[in-house]
């Protein structure tokens, strides 16, 4: 055999035989090819250039947006902060944006004067910012309906925003086109997630046209709100649920003092969601009765706790305990004096001094909960120089 016939052999039985100096190249289809040319001629269009400047039109001048970039698969579907999901009935398909975890906040903290930690960038997004992120895609995507676009009117609907990832099932081949993103000091990138057929028929068409989109009076972000519990301590059941009982005290964990009827001492204002928890230190107004708290700190924020991986699945596991009755086992009761639904405009200006009123009235009995379930309700009751709690019903 010849030196050109073992070449030609090798090259045949061995995809890496012709390899250049930096390994194999990344190939692509004619059809591919076709459609990142139309994407560098066209520049970052797509319909999705007045989207960009809708948002940018919300958050200031200061939102830079880059030239757009296409990848051949669905890339970052699990690395993004928000995604939205979006149907197009019209054309029989759906679209998936996302974008990444620090520009979700900053868009955010841009909308609602937030001033967020940089070592806060990371952290997840929360329930809270989904909502806004909600509102702020629907406002855009309303605007977007009544102007045409390269396919026709832009006549998409909103399924959900939230962490879940795009699903590309049904699509076919799946097309990633990038757009990096500057606000202020955070830089990120927007993905959109389309099917290629879609990038390849969108591409073709006519440029759109489209202006950038007014933005709505911000007054509806205060339609938003959150929920937060006003959390005067807790209270220990070494021997579990099953021995709360009516009439007995229970005394808190914390340094609540004063009487009853006028508490005074550390009370947190608690938000809790998938990602951790907010809090505001706090405590009781004078001769309010506990209905009425004053805000003695700025809003501060802790993870959820994750759960230990086992590194070795093969090591031996500790004996099972004995059986315990659910009812049996200790537990630890949140003590609450109150919940407060607090718009989100409200949340942006508070500030210590601030002074919020609970949703109850001061003879009303606190609630005893467990992972945010209503579990008993009792009065405040002095213990010496402290604060507990009696219990007046028990609601298992």
């Amino acid at each position: 055999m010849s030196l050109e016939t073992a070449l030609q052999s090798g090259s045949a039985t061995d995809p890496t035989a012709n390899d250049g100096p930096l390994g194999p190249l990344p190939t692509l289809t004619r059809r591919q090819a076709r459609i990142e040319s139309r994407l560098t001629r066209n520049g970052p269009d797509l319909g999705c250039r007045a989207a960009l400047g809708a948002l940018g039109a919300w958050v200031g001048d200061d939102l830079h947006v880059g030239a757009a970039e296409i990848l051949w698969r669905a890339s970052g579907i699990n690395r993004v902060g928000v995604t939205a999901q979006l149907a197009w009935p019209r054309l029989g398909t759906r679209l998936g944006v996302g974008i990444e975890t620090p520009l979700a906040h900053a868009f955010v903290d841009r909308l609602l004067g937030f001033d967020r930690l940089d070592v806060e960038s990371r952290t997840q997004v929360t329930p809270v910012e989904w909502g806004v992120w909600s509102y702020l895609l629907a406002s855009v995507l309303d605007g977007l309906a009544t102007r045409p676009g390269a396919l026709g009117a832009f006549d998409l609907s909103l399924e959900r925003v939230g962490p879940d990832p795009f699903d590309v099932g049904g699509l076919g081949p799946v097309a990633t086109i990038l757009w990096p993103l500057r606000l202020g000091r955070c830089a990120g990138t927007a993905r959109l997630w389309l099917a290629e057929s879609l990038a390849e028929r969108w591409l073709g068409a006519s440029a759109e046209t489209l202006e950038a989109v007014e933005p709505s009076r911000l007054s509806g972000f205060a339609t938003l709100a959150s929920d937060w519990r006003a959390v005067a301590g807790e209270v220990t059941l070494s021997r579990g649920l099953a021995r709360l009982r009516v009439g007995g005290v229970l005394p808190l964990s914390t340094r609540l003092r004063g009487e009853p009827r006028n508490p005074v001492g550390p009370v947190e204002l608690v938000a809790s969601d998938v990602g951790g928890r907010s809090w505001y230190d706090a405590e009781p107004r004078p001769q309010t009765g506990g209905s009425q708290l004053i805000v003695v700190s700025g809003r501060r924020r802790a993870p959820a706790p994750r759960e230990k991986i086992a590194l070795n699945p093969h090591e031996t596991q500790p004996a099972a305990a004995p059986t315990v009755a659910a009812s049996d086992i200790p537990v630890t009761l949140v003590v609450e004096l109150g919940r407060v639904s607090l718009p989100l405009s409200r949340l942006a200006d508070l500030k210590p001094g601030d002074v919020v009123e609970l949703g109850r009235h001061s003879r009303e009995p606190v609630e005893l909960t467990s992972n945010g379930r209503l579990v008993a309700r009792g009065e405040l009751v002095a213990i010496d120089t402290e604060l507990g709690v009696r219990v007046t019903s028990v609601l298992l």
